[in-house]
């Protein structure tokens, strides 16, 4: 374990999988948290930096921004913490459902002329484009997307 992994540990008190979870939930959350989280970071950075004035700035800086974001996360109560949670869940699926539809038209050849199943589709897109996308997104999809354009054909 390097030198600066162990400081900033010591600094924040908290492992290196706490600290990961931590930018994760950064990672999640909407700009305007974000941008709450980096106001809080730049007083804690010149607090650490009084203290620990021998340590490099990058680790204080990095370390400020854990302590910032454990901050926000401690005074958050526990349903609007898990609300932010859902929410870049449900970002992550937008992104995959854009993603599948630049490749719909392989989801229509595989379904329609192949006969493939959701399922298998899925596993097609796994193993082919590295995109791993659960049938039941394909189906909703498909459902949507196809029910649709049946509608108006009729």
């Amino acid at each position: 374990m390097s030198l600066d992994v162990k400081m900033i540990e010591n600094i924040t008190k908290q492992t290196n999988e706490a600290q990961n979870q931590h930018l994760r939930l950064f990672a999640k959350v909407e700009l305007p948290l974000k941008l709450q989280i980096l106001q809080l970071q730049k007083p804690l950075f010149h607090k650490l930096k009084s203290a620990y004035s021998d340590v490099d700035s990058a680790v204080l800086t990095f370390a400020s921004l854990i302590l910032a974001i454990n901050s926000i996360v401690k005074e958050t109560d526990k349903v609007n913490f898990n609300a932010m949670k859902i929410r870049g869940k449900n970002q992550k699926t937008k992104i995959k459902r854009e993603k599948l539809l630049g490749y719909w038209a392989i989801v229509k050849a595989l379904k329609l002329e192949q006969n493939m199943s959701f399922r298998d589709i899925s596993s097609y897109f796994k193993k082919y484009h590295k995109f791993e996308v659960s049938y039941s997104t394909i189906r909703e999809l498909w459902i949507e997307l196809e029910n649709k354009t049946n509608i108006e054909e009729n």
